[in-house]
């Protein structure tokens, strides 16, 4: 094998994990668009099921109930089975799902299944941007965790797509297999090298490390880094393992609050709050479930509103694509900030144009006006805001906090999914759209006025070095704390200024 292939092969097996991901999300992601599918279909005079607009509503938000209950089943799952076994897990409720949408005749059972894809989507929430972080190279790490909102983007279109040939249980049908080709590669998947490591597994994670990422001077650096913060993180927790149980448990009241002090984690846990509540009130979700409703409100109820909805799905997956490479191009605060100006600008233009069409104070409309206010809003959302807040989840989190930092700044995705869905709806009919616009607007402007003063540059730099940033130590001040000859024992450090523990 010449050195070009030899350099190859880890990328081609980084992707093989990605993938694994990426498809699981996908199916995750046709479930976020079938509401928009389904609703449509309950509401025809011959449907077997018949919903209130007070249930529709429902239908489309309990996936953000749902998520908070899957978040809190697998922040302690992928820190004690191991990020493979976990992500195992994920897919029993998703495919139970599916399975339960083609069997149900009432509108409990709708909310139910879709209850239960919630439940793995929240568990995949957290666990699919460690995997992804973990498991591959920082400089391609950027376009891999971007993947997971192409990902998304692929599912819904997929969904959409199928709603416009099939009946909504048909396409429930379809969507499971792409649930069940995850499961697949899942099976064949490595587990996470840095679980391992942190484990005390240092022989196991150092081959998967290797395996994955190849081997050169810079790939022993960093696994030498990684061992070395887990050998001297282990060493209290081994100290804690025969204590009686009372202690054990008031161990743990001590730990929590003296980690809920440490900068490395309450520092990431306040910006993912931050993004992701951006996130969701940008609208991305709530576009995806309502996209007919706000086609023939804007647009006018004469427009066939599910090509459009099939357009803004490609015009969605086209702006992923891009967001790949320009995550390896952009730094990920320009790209965030730009992208959300453009998508609040576009917001006010929308809210603008709803208020003066319903007080019919146009000088001139046509339906290529708000198709445009529409296609840029939707630019603006693909092209960062979608990507920027899974990349960074994947990167400012340390190893030791990873999975419970994860799963509670999560919560965040999860409250405000069900929120920014379940109320546009009410919203819409309370105050009209423009109002609506304006208020989700007004989130989004504040999310990013905190977060221009808090958010780190994380492109191109490797997990322990970001992890080293948010404890306050600059890149000299770990130097001084490594051995002081690279051969010798990772354990044995150099007396510095930093006590650590």
């Amino acid at each position: 094998m010449n050195e070009g292939e030899k350099k190859y092969v880890p990328f081609m097996r980084q992707c093989f994990v990605t993938a694994s991901v990426a498809l699981n999300i996908a199916g995750h992601g046709a479930v976020v668009g079938y509401s928009a599918v389904l609703i449509p279909a309950l509401r025809r005079e011959d449907s077997p099921i018949v919903a209130t607009h007070s249930e529709e509503s429902w239908i489309a938000s309990i996936i953000g109930f749902a998520l908070i209950v899957g978040n809190m089943i697998i922040t302690p799952l992928m820190d004690t089975l191991g990020r493979k076994k976990s992500h195992l897990v994920t897919i029993l409720p998703s495919m139970t799902g599916w399975f339960m949408l083609l069997m149900v005749n009432n509108v409990a059972g709708l909310i139910i299944a879709r209850f239960l894809q919630g439940v793995a989507m929240g568990m995949l929430g957290p666990l699919g941007s460690i995997i992804i972080g973990e498991m591959t190279d920082p400089k391609n790490r950027g376009a891999f965790l971007t993947s997971i909102s192409l990902s998304l983007t692929i599912g819904v279109m997929f969904t959409h797509a199928l709603g416009t040939y099939f009946d909504w249980q048909q396409n429930a049908l379809i969507c499971s297999f792409i649930t069940f080709t995850s499961l697949i590669l899942i099976i064949y998947a490595p587990e996470s090298p840095s679980w391992l490591i942190s484990k005390g597994r240092y022989e196991e994670g150092s081959e998967i490390f290797y395996w994955l990422r190849g081997r050169n001077r810079t790939q022993e650096m960093e696994l030498e880094d990684l061992i070395a913060a887990q050998k001297t993180a282990r060493k209290s927790s081994i100290a804690e393992q025969s204590l009686p149980f009372s202690d054990k448990i008031k161990g743990f009241f001590t730990y929590v609050c003296s980690t809920s002090k440490k900068p490395q984690f309450y520092k990431p846990i306040i910006i993912m709050f931050l993004l992701y509540t951006m996130f969701q009130f940008a609208g991305i979700n709530v576009i995806s479930s309502y996209v007919m409703d706000i086609v023939h409100q804007l647009v006018g109820p004469e427009a066939n509103a599910k090509l459009i909805m099939v357009a803004l799905d490609v015009e969605r997956l086209i702006c992923n694509i891009l967001a790949v490479f320009l995550m390896k191009t952009m730094k990920r605060r320009t790209l965030l900030f730009s992208s959300a100006s453009v998508c609040v600008l576009s917001y006010l233009g929308k809210a603008a144009y709803a208020y003066c069409k319903e007080n019919s104070l146009l000088p001139y409309d046509n339906q290529w006006i708000p198709l445009f206010l529409i296609g840029t809003y939707m630019f603006s959302l693909t092209i960062g805001i979608s990507s920027i807040p899974f990349a960074i989840s994947g990167e400012i989190f340390p190893l030791e906090y990873r999975g419970l930092g994860g799963g509670i700044s999560v919560l965040a995705l999860s409250l405000n999914f069900f929120l920014a869905v379940k109320c546009f709806p009410v919203l819409n009919h309370a105050i009209g759209l423009y109002y609506c616009y304006c208020l989700y607007a007004a989130v989004v402007v504040l999310c990013l006025i905190v977060i221009y003063f808090v958010l780190p540059e994380t492109k191109d730099r490797t997990l322990q070095d970001i992890e080293n940033s948010f404890r306050g130590w600059s890149a000299e001040d770990y130097r001084s704390s490594q051995p002081l000859n690279e051969k010798t024992n990772v354990d044995m450090r150099r007396c510095s200024s930093h006590i650590l523990y």
